[in-house]
């Protein structure tokens, strides 16, 4: 692996997307927190990283119109944002639990932090490189 090669760099910004809709999720299920019937979601950060890594699902585009852009695999076709399916607790069919959730964003919070240092520590090393200092 050379230093140019930008394997490391795509890699953790399809981590850093996942992570991204990881924490769009939480937040969505934290604002629904009173809404009733509200089932909770979640998307699974390691699933979504195996998939990117083994190859990703295979999704077939549907072609409406010749202009559209013909489909290319991308981080969005490994994602997926599942029911938590965790029992109601509350007699209004939500099952949002607002600790769970809490303790989700911030762990998700830590593991954005790091992978934007990593990723800001490999175009450092790339500036490195071109410029010599």
């Amino acid at each position: 692996m050379g230093i140019f090669d930008n394997t490391m760099i795509k890699d953790l910004s399809v981590a850093l997307n996942v992570s991204s809709l990881k924490n769009k999720v939480i937040a969505e299920n934290i604002a629904n927190v009173d809404t009733p019937n509200y089932k909770s979601r979640n998307v699974n950060f390691e699933k979504a990283m195996q998939e990117y890594y083994s190859g990703g699902q295979k999704l077939s585009l549907k072609k409406t119109d010749e202009k559209h852009f013909s489909g290319n695999k991308g981080e969005n076709s490994i994602v997926s944002i599942d029911l938590r399916n965790s029992p109601s607790l509350r007699n209004d069919g939500n099952d949002v639990n607002i600790d769970l959730e809490m303790y989700e964003l911030s762990a998700n919070g830590v593991l954005y932090s790091e992978l934007s240092q990593l990723t800001g520590y490999q175009f450092t090393k790339l500036k490195t490189a071109i410029t010599g200092r």
